[in-house]
């Protein structure tokens, strides 16, 4: 008994001096918007925007090459490399035109992170004469991916909006000039855009149209 008391002091005291196993470094990467604000896994921006994506090695090494994978919906994945700067951060910029998804890698290792960037088409309304009905709708999108079906709507009370007329988008211009009737008086009138897998559902800003 007193040979295997010592001998278990003995194992305990070498574990105590043996080296810890050392962690290997992680690599983080965040997404959002330029010009500071919250960083996450997810944000959202309007066609032609830039998103800003940030990450760090847990090391802190300096002048490590990153490679970033940029892979849009439906599109072709293409690879960027940036480096760390003297405390291991890295950034990088980009104008995502469609649903796009992120990964970073160094050294054979990835990033726990996936950010995406959330796109919604940029829709405008104009008035080309409000007595006669004549609006024109231009949006800003690929148009392979968005919906060339859009909604003219009208504020009614309560804050809700009503389906004045359903247009259809035809060419690769995403623009259509068209006629709608609305009552007498003054209203609020928009354009909106469903939701498809590349896009989020659009709206564009009001106009205060009166007849």
């Amino acid at each position: 008994m007193k040979k295997f008391v010592l001998g278990a002091a003995a194992a305990l005291s070498l574990a105590a001096v043996a080296p810890a196993v050392a962690q290997a470094p992680s690599l983080n990467l965040a997404i959002g918007k330029p010009g500071g604000g919250p960083q996450g896994s997810i944000t959202t921006v309007r066609y032609g925007e830039l998103v800003r994506l940030s990450g760090e090695l847990s090391n802190g090494q300096a002048n490590q090459a990153i490679q970033l994978t940029v892979t849009p919906y439906r599109g072709t994945t293409r690879a960027v490399t940036v480096r760390t700067d003297g405390t291991g951060e890295f950034t990088y910029t980009h104008r995502p035109v469609i649903r796009t998804s992120y990964t970073a890698t160094w050294n054979n290792r990835a990033s726990a992170q996936e950010p995406y960037a959330h796109v919604r088409p940029k829709v405008g309304l104009r008035v080309i004469s409000a007595r006669n009905g004549q609006y024109r709708v231009t949006m800003q999108a690929q148009p392979a991916h968005v919906s060339r079906v859009v909604y003219f709507q009208r504020l009614l009370s309560g804050n809700r909006w009503a389906n004045v007329k359903k247009i259809q988008l035809r060419g690769t211009n995403l623009s259509a000039a068209f006629t709608a009737r609305l009552p007498r008086g003054s209203h609020r009138v928009r354009i909106s855009v469903p939701q498809t897998p590349g896009y989020l559902r659009a709206t564009s800003a009001f106009v205060l149209v009166r007849r």
